[in-house]
């Protein structure tokens, strides 16, 4: 399919006015309205004769797949790897005994949409969320999209932006109960990983949680580690036994290498897999790249070479318009640098580790989870290791972590809500993430007073509205599922960004499979101060080299953002004194260079709450001028 290019709309709302089209990526929308939609041509139905979905733009081969019974239609968005028999046979059992989530279980990531006899619709996110749904309601029109520009267009609303969600993207992302589902456009909602929702003919939407993705105490740390072992396996071989290109990061970490070793066994030929490195900033990831891969004849180690245009915040002007804001457009050009190398050989599909911290990784507010469990010896054992390693008090993170346990949810919106109103001056350490969610840092005084003073309400909101937690939701397991959830959304930027190059990133990692298999283990079993990422060390030895799953350190890409920072130090003061962000009365912008000079001077900086604020900025800057979306 080409593009669909929609007269641009023009609409306002609150204090600004944003000029947006219909995104000319491929897309997928459904509209209910009084009258029967029609979107332009070369817009076609999903389902030819149904009326009911619509698709444009240019997809990944496969990465739209159909089937069809008596009774249901169904659409796979994404990286749906169940062949076709296996889709139609399903899909039958399904409209015979209603069991639609079974559905959701094949293997890959993919968002689902059922289109079923009566007229309803139901869409399922995948578990991770890396293909969300955006759904809006205005007047008598109720839209859902695969891209929340189209979902505002569609519905009619005025495309303005959600202000406050803006803000609490900057400097509070790791609390996304804070603004619920909102997205960037106001009025527009997301549907998020593991959640579900239904559309019936009148325009009513039904919201609610079909996987949990809650721990199984029946679970021990072998059956977890089998059950990891089967799911990255097939993940691998599923992706290896299609036809097309197919190469690989390999940075030198424990989670790319490893998906590069794994590949490596399946591959028709030898593995191409890229390691970055820039030679005047070393982040210390190449030597250990070069040293696993000089030993396998199956993998052909390629390193991209970053120079000074490769640089953070290089180009920001050049970076294509998202459809929401991405806090990796700060890297952009090294981004860009990365797909272009791979793209030399050709299209095809790439893999990548993201999603390997998330779902391996134990938050620190898992000791929180330990001292609730009543263990205490278990608690300050590994208490004294991490506090070891951090040149801290073992009674400091012993204290931290039974605070944390007798500490319910309403306490802690209240405690965020305190932070907010009086920011702190310190950037947060690693205790402070021992708690249900790290309070922001000195990032928060970049907000006006009256934007700050909206966030708190909005958290005393939740403390008046937030009952008693689940069992199952602890404020590890909670830390742990929002990681899952930022990782999916960095995996759909990533996805986006990659598509003019014709790469198809894909991070097996956030397969539905492999995340149920890493969630379903306790938190407590999967964490050992002693060794990272115990549950892959033992799901795939003697698959992958040892010294691969012994690695503990990771690369440090922190000299590039100062360097960055200094050389392209004259347009990020131009951009940020200029910010939409400042006309919105979201950001005072003095605060916002006051940190930027302290960058400069090398002194502690919070870049990756400044990232998010250009993301924010660039966001709404490509909308005012008009540019079109992909």
């Amino acid at each position: 399919m080409s593009d669909t290019r929609a007269t641009p709309v023009t609409t306002g709302g609150g204090h600004r006015r944003l000029a947006v089209r219909l995104p000319p990526g491929p897309a997928i929308a459904a509209l209910r309205a009084p009258a029967r939609p029609l979107l332009p041509p070369p817009a076609v139905e999903v389902w030819p004769r149904e009326g009911l979905l619509w698709s444009w733009g240019t997809w990944h081969p496969d990465e739209v797949r159909t089937a069809r019974c008596a009774r249901a239609t169904l659409v796979a968005v994404g990286q749906c790897l169940a062949d076709s028999p296996t889709m139609h046979r399903d899909l039958r059992r399904a409209a015979s005994d209603g069991h639609w989530e079974r559905l959701t279980h094949w293997p890959g990531s993919y968002l689902l949409i059922v289109g079923h006899d009566d007229g309803l619709l139901t869409a399922y996110a995948d578990p991770a969320g890396q293909f969300p749904l955006y759904y809006a309601q205005h007047g008598d029109r109720t839209a859902l999209s695969t891209r929340a520009t189209a979902a505002a267009i569609l519905a009619g609303t005025d495309g303005a932006p959600d202000t406050t969600a803006l803000a609490a993207h900057i400097v509070c992302p790791a609390v996304p109960e804070l603004t619920a589902a909102r997205t960037a456009f106001a009025g527009v909602r997301r549907l998020g990983g593991g959640e579900a929702l239904r559309l019936d003919p009148s325009g009513t939407l039904t919201h609610w949680t079909y996987e949990p993705l809650s721990a199984d105490d029946g679970t021990s740390f072998e059956d977890g580690a089998a059950h990891l072992r089967a799911a990255l396996t097939r993940a691998m071989d599923l992706r290896t036994a299609r036809s097309g290109r197919i190469t690989a990061d390999l940075s030198g970490g424990k989670d790319s290498t490893s998906l590069a070793f794994l590949a490596a066994r399946t591959a028709p030929g030898p593995l191409e897999s890229f390691v970055y490195h820039h030679p005047r900033l070393p982040a210390g990831d190449l030597e250990h790249a070069l040293r696993y891969a000089a030993p396998t004849p199956s993998l052909h180690l390629r390193v991209t070479e970053g120079d000074e245009t490769s640089l953070p915040y290089a180009d920001l002007h050049l970076a294509e318009p998202t459809d929401q804001p991405d806090p990796a457009a700060a890297i952009g050009a090294r981004l860009r640098l990365r797909l272009a190398h791979i793209a030399r050989g050709g299209d095809g599909t790439h893999l990548t580790g993201e999603g390997g911290d998330a779902v391996l990784a134990a938050p620190p507010s898992y000791l929180g989870d330990l001292a609730a469990a009543g263990g205490l010896p278990h608690l300050v054992r590994h208490a004294r290791a991490l506090a070891r390693m951090r040149h801290l008090s073992p009674a400091r993170v012993t204290l931290r972590a039974l605070r944390l346990a007798r500490t319910p949810a309403p306490r802690a919106w209240h405690d965020l809500a305190g932070a907010l109103h009086e920011p702190a001056d310190r950037p947060p350490q690693w205790l402070d993430a021992v708690a249900w969610w790290p309070a922001p840092g000195p990032e928060a005084a970049w907000l006006t007073p009256r934007t700050r003073h909206r966030l708190a309400e909005l958290a005393r909101q939740r403390a008046r509205t937030t009952g008693p937690e689940p069992a199952s939701r602890t404020p590890g397991t909670r830390a742990a599922l929002h990681e899952v959830r930022t990782s999916a959304a960095v995996q759909a930027h990533l996805t986006s960004l990659a598509r003019p190059f014709g790469i198809w990133p894909q991070a097996p990692y956030l397969d539905g499979d492999v995340v149920r298999a890493c969630m379903n283990l306790p938190l407590p079993r999967k964490a050992d101060p002693f060794t990272a990422k115990p549950l892959l060390v033992a799901a795939l030895s003697g698959l992958v080299p040892d010294p691969v799953l012994r690695r503990r350190t990771k690369g440090d890409y922190m000299a590039e953002n100062y360097h960055g920072a200094r050389r392209h130090a004259a347009q990020l003061r131009a951009r940020l004194a200029r910010s939409p962000l400042g006309d919105l009365g979201v950001i005072e912008p003095s605060r916002v260079l006051a940190t930027l000079d302290r960058a400069l001077a090398g002194l502690p900086t919070p870049f990756p709450a400044l990232d998010r604020l250009l993301s924010a900025d660039m966001w709404l800057t490509s909308h005012d001028n008009g540019q079109e979306l992909p």
